[in-house]
């Protein structure tokens, strides 16, 4: 019996010295004059190498944050699967990854693209390049990561969108979105701005990687169905698919690997 505790000892502990680290992280907001957390994981490998990453910023939904991802997906598997690190930045809950020029305390966007990044390539080997970062977002965080690449498209080579509501306009009336932009009757204008289906066009001819992905079942399947028709007009490379699925965590547990095997061949490798 204790040769098999000892074994069994043995065993985890290797197995442990070769997982994903998981470690919890304050970045500073400058823009915001506050600390948001974040979950980071690193590969296996991070302690024992001196190689550079690329890395997966994972946007989190409406009502989410920082550990929401983890909550859902073992993200440990897929850190040291991909050798990417990941980064699970705080969206504040219902920011939707903009700079609101009404609620002057929220400018996440800025946050994102420009203090999370910098702080991740401050403090971890990542490659400081276009082609080491892409962003990946569920629901709002979709949104978000197709917008940020829209806007920014000289800091990430691409996002994927799981069940993404790209086209914001659709729903003036939900998910807190008018403490952002405003009455939505009264603001259509910075409504469009900010809306991944009216500023898609700024990524013509940038051949960036995109992915929309939307189940069959879910609410926002037609918003994304018009993006997918009006991306294919204007000529802008992307994948695109449905799936048996609806808006749930559920869906996003069966496609995320997806859409990081998709990244892991596009992004900078370790070593190069």
């Amino acid at each position: 019996m204790k040769y098999i505790i000892l074994f069994t000892f043995i065993f985890l502990n290797y197995y442990n010295s070769f997982s994903a680290e998981k470690i919890i992280v304050d970045i500073p907001s400058f823009c915001m004059n506050k600390n948001f957390k974040a979950t980071v994981f690193l590969p296996n490998d991070y302690k024992t190498s001196q190689n550079y990453y690329s890395v997966i910023y994972l946007l989190h939904g409406y009502s989410g944050d920082y550990t929401t991802w983890s909550r859902i997906i073992n993200l440990d598997q897929y850190s040291d699967k991909y050798f990417f690190i990941i980064v699970c930045p705080d969206g504040n809950f219902n920011s939707w990854y903009i700079n609101s020029d009404i609620k002057k305390e929220s400018n996440f966007e800025t946050y994102i693209v420009k203090e999370v990044t910098s702080f991740i390539d401050s403090n971890y080997r990542s490659f400081k390049s276009p082609y080491g970062r892409a962003l990946i977002g569920s629901s709002m965080g979709g949104h978000g990561a197709l917008t940020l690449l829209a806007k920014h498209p000289d800091i990430f080579c691409g996002a994927g969108s799981i069940s993404g509501i790209l086209d914001i306009t659709e729903f003036p009336y939900e998910w807190d979105m008018s403490q952002f932009l405003g009455e939505y009757s009264k603001n259509k204008e910075k409504w469009m701005q900010n809306s991944f289906y009216y500023i898609l066009k700024k990524l013509y001819g940038l051949n960036k990687a995109i992915i929309l992905d939307c189940g069959t079942s879910d609410f926002a399947i037609n918003c994304n169905r018009k993006t997918h028709e009006k991306m294919l007009k204007l000529n802008i490379p992307h994948e695109y698919y449905e799936r048996p699925g609806s808006h749930n965590p559920s869906y996003c547990q069966k496609v995320l690997e997806f859409h990081l095997l998709y990244f892991s061949r596009i992004l900078l490798r370790p070593g190069r």
